[in-house]
């Protein structure tokens, strides 16, 4: 009996998925390569050319048994010509492979495009895992990224010009330019003014007063005497007041601006502590956006890449337009993420020139591009022996502390107005007017009439010698100016209580309650830099642990890049896992520099939580050991 033989023709559409219809297609190949290597009775089998096709069947001779249908696939047959040679399976094979791999034989500049593209995005990893404690990021290229207006740079934004900077060049800025220190600066020196001032209370005080007044009318007295004057009038007066005892106040006055001037200078201290600790944060902040900044541009790229593969794969009928337009969606996505850190990154570097008051629109570029793990406080010291320091080392406790004091001096301060004030008092007064030089003396005591009545002021020399009564007539030239000088010293005594002495009591209660307020926030700054000290420290153990588990994933996803670079390049894999895998070494290392910037600062915020942070201390090789020895005045 005659039989007829069918090309194979596979349905490409019933496939689920592009990688399980590419695998069924290849295995309908082998089946039947066995039939396509010798002609039958005059008749060969030939492939099909067209993917055309969506169903079929296939027909057997009379005497052939019902053939196994394949799993997933439909094939179809149909007569080969006679006289036409069947292809071999090289042949088949040749023709199969652009289909599987997504791009056709006839677009070998597609082709290329892929495959450089592929190569790119295998080897342009913004970050390189050196070893377990660094990570080296390189500098983003500016095609990389996107331009968001057509005047600015992509990486600079709204900054004219762009500065590298360093952790240590940044920390001395700080200290010399930052606004928040210049402010406790101004403070200190305000307190320490008032407390000088405050010491002057022990030196005697000095009055001087002068007045010279032209006088002419009639002044009466109290005693019923018109007075007629028309004279100039001179007085002056120079004294001193200097106090014995005043209740305390004024020793206990100074004591209480002492330890005013001293928590000034510690909240001074606390303050350039704060600043480096936030100039740290920014920069590592800096450095951990030019990280991410890295890992959304490889993103962008694998999103690129997995958009054109899966447009050729569409363009040769492997996958489907949903295919396509998902791929096209997470290429937006990316650029979305991108867009988003670019300036997020801006945002970091202007923040850090507002810490160092610096211009904002220089744009900060980190120089080191190295991101390691630097350790600043030795393992060795466990939380009871870094509260020690801290205790002894935090200025905000040495500030709160003075505070206290200050308190219980203004509470003496308070109570020294309930006792008397004595002061010793010297005077010289001056006077001047015009008179002539009658002496007093040649004649015996007698009464100054000072009224026709008889009326009499007291016992005096000789009345010519008194402004009330005109020259005698032995008085000897004419009147002329002249001056005179009254010197007097004395101790006083001044007591003096309001409201019989209740304001005093009630300033006293209200003293002692201050006093009482500056001990409880002792306490709670106490307690807070107690937290702080065990947070860090929590911090820094997690973080150190998280770089030891990235570093496993790290090598695993390396491995797991390398084992799809090499499939692809043996004919098993795809360029999907290759990608795939790049953007899980690419996550990997996310987790890792954010491990190590973690580490990082957790170190600086426990150097700081001890109250040692210096530009030496946040910069040193060494680990911290112990506290240094506090400078000596």
């Amino acid at each position: 009996m005659r039989q007829k033989f069918f090309v194979l023709e596979p349905i490409t559409n019933l496939s689920p998925s592009p990688i399980r219809f590419l695998t069924t297609k290849l295995t309908c190949l082998l089946l039947f390569a066995g039939y396509l290597s010798a002609p039958v009775h005059g008749k060969t089998l030939r492939l099909a050319q067209s993917n055309n096709s969506r169903s079929g069947s296939v027909a057997n001779s009379s005497s052939s048994s019902s053939p196994t249908k394949l799993p997933d696939v439909v094939p179809t047959m149909s007569p080969v010509p006679a006289g036409e040679k069947a292809p071999g399976m090289s042949t088949v094979v040749e023709g199969e492979m652009p289909k599987l791999r997504g791009i056709s034989n006839e677009n070998e500049s597609r082709r290329a495009t892929i495959d450089d593209l592929s190569r790119e995005v295998s080897n342009s990893t913004g970050s390189i895992f050196v070893d377990g404690e660094n990570v080296l990021v390189k500098p983003p290229l500016l095609k990389s990224l996107i331009t968001l207006t057509q005047t600015t740079n992509p990486y600079q934004l709204d900054a004219a010009s762009s500065q590298e900077i360093s952790l240590r060049g940044v920390l001395q800025q700080s200290l010399m330019q930052n606004l928040p220190i210049k402010v406790s600066q101004a403070e200190a020196q305000k307190e320490k003014w008032i407390y000088y001032g405050a010491l002057s209370g022990f030196l005697p005080s000095l009055t001087n007063t002068l007045s010279f007044q032209g006088i002419k009318g009639n002044y009466v007295s109290p005693a019923g005497l018109a007075i007629p004057i028309a004279n100039p009038f001179f007085s002056s007066a120079a004294g001193f007041n200097q106090y014995l005892f005043k209740g305390g106040g004024i020793l206990y006055t100074a004591l209480q601006d002492k330890h005013n001037y001293k928590a000034a200078r510690a909240h001074l201290k606390g303050t350039v502590n704060d600043i480096l600790l936030d100039t740290a944060d920014d920069y590592y902040n800096l450095v951990r956006s030019d990280v991410l900044l890295q890992i959304r541009i490889k993103a962008v790229e694998v999103s690129r890449a997995l958009l054109l593969v899966n447009q050729d794969l569409f363009d040769n009928g492997v996958n489907t337009q949903l295919d396509v337009l998902q791929a096209k969606y997470q290429l937006s996505a990316d650029r979305q993420h991108l867009i988003k850190q670019q300036v997020e990154r801006r945002k970091h570097a202007v923040k850090l020139a507002t810490v160092l008051n610096a211009d904002t629109g220089v744009d900060y570029s980190v120089g080191a591009r190295m991101v390691s793990k630097h350790r600043l406080v030795d393992a060795n010291l466990k939380p009871g022996d870094l509260l020690k320091i801290a205790i002894d080392r935090r200025p905000e406790l040495k500030k709160y502390d003075e505070l206290r004091m200050a308190a219980k001096d203004a509470v003496k301060v308070a109570r020294s107005a309930l006792l008397p004030a004595v002061a010793v008092t010297g005077t010289v007064i001056g006077t001047g007017s015009r008179a002539v030089n009658s002496p007093l003396s040649g004649a015996s005591n007698q009464q100054t009439t000072l009224s026709s009545n008889g009326l009499s002021a007291g016992a005096v020399s000789s009345s010519a010698g008194l402004p009330l009564a005109a020259p005698s007539s032995n008085s000897t030239g004419s009147p002329h100016y002249t001056t005179r000088s009254l010197f007097t010293i004395g101790v006083g005594v001044n007591w003096n209580l309001g409201g019989l002495g209740m304001q005093e009591v009630a300033q006293v209660r209200a003293s002692q309650y201050v006093a009482r307020q500056a001990q409880l926030e002792f306490q709670r700054e106490l307690e807070r830099i107690t937290k702080q000290v065990r947070d860090a420290y929590l911090s820094s153990m997690s973080a150190e642990n998280l770089i030891l588990e990235t570093t496993d994933a790290v090598k695993y996803a390396q491995e797991g890049l390398r084992l799809a670079e090499l499939r692809f390049q043996e004919g098993v894999g795809t360029y999907l896992d290759v990608i795939n895998a790049q953007h899980d070494y690419t996550n990997s290392l996310i987790d890792k520099a954010n491990a190590l910037i973690d580490f990082n600062l957790a170190q600086v915020h426990l150097v700081h939580a001890i109250g040692l942070p210096t530009v030496d201390s946040l910069t040193a090789a060494k680990p911290l050991k112990d506290a240094p020895p506090k400078a000596t005045k």
